[in-house]
């Protein structure tokens, strides 16, 4: 089995892109499989000779559906699952989707992982360091057995290696202190709304200590796809309808945004680019800042329409870029990344 800084030299070299599976099945009606697998097959025709990150959880929608509706399609296509580094999230409690880092807990959560992918997994991602368990413990900046319960699997050879997820700067030094020779990446948000990795300390330690970044939610939740012209659009039961980021006097505000990519990138350009297609640019041109990592966004896209415009990669140039970044130096989103309305 490859080993967890085999991992992380692929994520870093051989990895032609991610994909967030999420809203396969963290909806009010999943995707169905048949559906769900010409999705998956489009996605892997953009991968060339390398492969793609899927990242997928335990907890999105129905307990372990995500995991399943992958498996699935590898049970149908069984040649693709070497094209296919699995990163999977879990380590928090079903019922109330706290998290839950004891070992007992975080034992579960990979057995269950491990019953669906056949006994073996590349990444296992504990979702958020479970605080409760610090203060139980004392130790003050993450929970030791949390990831001493994942390197005995890692041991064992039935885990690759290890990402964190949504940790600060100081967590990932600590961690990695202890445990880098387990660790394979760390997932957080990026986008345009929401690009505090970039200021507060967590691309820089992740360029510093060669960890690749896997940046989910690079589309804006869907305010950078397109598809919201207005609050009233997002579909009933969806959970950025709490978002306060999402509310009308929010939304009306943080649309200024995407007007002007539309109007200062995207119809400047002859070659009819996407929404997406520059959100998703912009954090690739941002990765060549950091030489010693590389920034993975992980879109994701339930129909082949939309990862065909998810992973037909455009280059901005650097003019763009500059446009970009001087207009967001003057733009605050409005609305925190989980700030829900009262």
């Amino acid at each position: 089995m490859p080993s967890p800084s085999d991992y992380r030299s692929q994520l870093l070299n051989n990895v032609a892109l991610g994909y967030g599976l999420m809203s396969f099945t963290w909806r009010a009606e999943p995707i169905a499989p048949e559906a769900a697998s010409k999705t998956f097959k489009k996605v892997l025709e953009f991968t060339g000779d390398k492969k793609a990150l899927f990242n997928v959880g335990e907890f999105y929608g129905e307990p372990l559906s995500n995991y399943k509706l992958l498996q699935s399609y590898f049970d149908k296509y069984p040649e693709d699952r070497e094209k296919v580094i699995i990163s999977a999230k879990g380590a928090v409690d079903l019922q109330t989707l706290s998290p839950a880092g004891d070992a007992k807990s975080v034992s579960a959560s990979i057995e269950n992982t491990l019953k669906v992918f056949n006994g073996y997994v590349d990444i296992y991602e504990p979702a958020r360091l479970d605080l409760e368990l610090i203060k139980k413990t004392g130790e003050s900046v993450f929970p030791r057995e949390t990831f001493d319960t994942i390197v005995e699997y890692v041991k064992k050879g039935k885990i690759g290696g290890i990402s964190l997820s949504e940790v600060t700067a100081e967590q990932i030094r600590a961690i990695h202190k202890e445990y880098g020779e387990y660790l394979v990446c760390v997932e957080v948000e990026l986008s345009m709304f929401s690009a505090e990795i970039l200021s507060n300390g967590i691309v820089d330690t992740c360029n510093e200590l060669g960890l690749p970044i896997v940046a989910y939610s690079p589309l804006g939740r869907g305010l950078l796809t397109g598809a919201l012209a207005k609050s009233s659009d997002i579909p009933a039961g969806d959970f950025r309808i709490q978002l306060k980021r999402f509310q009308d006097d929010a939304f009306a505000h943080n649309k200024s945004l995407v007007e002007f990519l539309e109007n200062e990138i995207i119809a400047k350009r002859s070659d009819n680019v996407t929404l997406p297609q520059v959100a998703i640019g912009w954090i690739r041109a941002i990765s060549k800042n950091y030489p010693n990592t590389k920034i993975i966004p992980i879109p994701s896209g339930t129909t082949v329409d939309k990862v065909t415009s998810n992973y037909s990669f455009i280059e901005l140039s650097d003019e763009e870029l500059a446009k970009i970044d001087k207009f967001l130096q003057s733009f605050k989103t409005v609305g925190g990344r989980y700030e829900m309305i009262r």
